[in-house]
């Protein structure tokens, strides 16, 4: 396993100490090992990664970068308030209350901006169907959570068992919207390549994995 991972980052793990009388390769000790990282974030050719270039390349199309933060505040609330309700802790609750607050605020953030990348990210007939689907999915998340939101904020934490029991319906609701939103926009990036500005063909690299006859240390 440890050669593994040295293969991996693609240095000897020796390269990393100080060289001590004049060294005990051509690795250049810790002092390489910086300045190579240095270089990986400060390169500038099309076909290594730089700081921030994920981000340069998206251009206007901001929804790829927005989407993951309505989702983890959202499932974060519900497993919060599920915490809060089984173990009856109050406090937790408030902090549920919290985060479906950032959901619902990235939620709608997130679909202002999916609505503008369908108008301005090329996309074909064949995926026209699955992105309205998914626009429906993203919405519908949106409206909810906005709205459940709105009642907590008004009504507080629910108490009575029927508030309750409605507000842990439209949790999974939600939850279950938002999973088929995920799918459908994995759909579409993964499967017919919708925002991809280049694809790379698998010869181009290959990860070395060890031979099935080969004996595991």
């Amino acid at each position: 396993m440890a050669n593994l991972l040295i293969e991996y980052f693609d240095f000897q793990l020796t390269d990393a100490l100080p060289s001590v009388h004049g060294g005990h390769g051509e690795g250049g000790g810790l002092v390489a090992l910086i300045e190579h990282l240095l270089s990986a974030l400060t390169r500038d050719t099309p076909s290594s990664w730089s700081l921030l270039g994920g981000i340069e390349t998206l251009g206007t199309n901001l929804h790829p970068l927005l989407l993951h933060f309505p989702i983890a505040f959202i499932f974060g609330f519900i497993f919060t308030e599920l915490y809060g309700f089984v173990f009856r802790n109050t406090g937790a609750r408030q902090w549920a209350s919290g985060l479906l607050y950032l959901g619902a605020l990235g939620a709608f953030i997130t679909v202002v901006s999916g609505l503008i990348a369908a108008e301005t990210v090329p996309h074909g007939a064949q995926v026209h169907e699955i992105m309205e689907w998914h626009e429906r999915a993203g919405i519908t998340v949106a409206v909810l959570t906005i709205g459940l939101g709105v009642w907590r904020r008004i009504g507080g934490v629910p108490k009575s068992a029927m508030a309750t029991a409605l507000s842990m319906i439209l949790s999974l609701l939600i939850a279950g919207m938002l999973f088929l939103g995920a799918d459908m926009g994995g759909m579409m990036v993964y499967g017919h390549g919708v925002g991809v500005k280049t694809l790379q063909s698998s010869a181009e690299h290959q990860h070395h994995l060890h031979n099935s006859d080969t004996p595991t240390p």
